[in-house]
């Protein structure tokens, strides 16, 4: 049987759980995360006291079958909005390529009037629908839309060097930082270190 059918069962009536036990049970269940006895003896007219509810608490173990019950909801919660997540990005991919494929027939048409010789269409109008459905394209599908490389002097690796590390969070930020030798540096102390 699978982890979700027996929890499931949790929530279910138990085997010879009383009709009133199991009710009390649902009531319980359904005060949501915040449920508590002593809320829940206010909350119910003609309940039994709170030394009882803790009894048939702890004889059907109602922390444990709330919680089980709980964990199943957010379970499929989960599975909902993930369900929702992967339909809004079909739906936008699907709106992309239509936005592409308008402005491939428009660039198409531009360049059949360019050929002939015939009027112009607004080229920049265009070029803004291709840029834009590409972008929207690239966010259904998950892809960023910019990309941005950090390199290094020359192209290399970027290589950083604690004095000079330290020595800029000074600067910027005008903090007291230890230098290789642990030595404490004042805010714009260019000259050296102080004994700390």
């Amino acid at each position: 049987m699978s982890n979700h059918a027996e929890q499931h069962e949790r929530w279910e009536r138990q085997p010879r759980e009383t009709s009133r036990a199991y009710e009390l049970f649902c009531a319980y269940l359904d005060m949501g995360i915040e449920r508590s006895l002593r809320k829940m003896k206010a909350s119910l007219n003609g309940s039994p006291s709170v030394r009882r509810l803790q009894v048939l608490s702890a004889r059907w173990n109602w922390v444990e079958r709330s919680q089980a019950y709980d964990d199943y909801l957010e379970y499929q919660r989960r599975l909902q909005q993930e369900k929702e997540r992967r339909a809004m990005h079909e739906r936008h991919a699907r709106v992309a390529l239509l936005g592409m494929n308008v402005a491939v027939k428009g660039l198409e048409s531009l360049l059949t009037k360019v050929q002939s010789g015939e009027g112009a269409v607004a080229p920049g109008d265009l070029t803004r629908l291709l840029d834009t459905s590409v972008k929207v394209e690239r966010l259904a599908r998950g892809e960023p839309t910019d990309s941005h490389e950090v390199m290094g002097p020359g192209g290399g690796p970027v290589k950083l060097d604690l004095v000079q590390t330290l020595k800029r969070i000074d600067e910027v930020y005008g903090l007291k930082t230890e230098d290789s030798a642990g030595k404490t540096r004042d805010p714009g102390d260019g000259s050296g270190a102080s004994e700390s």
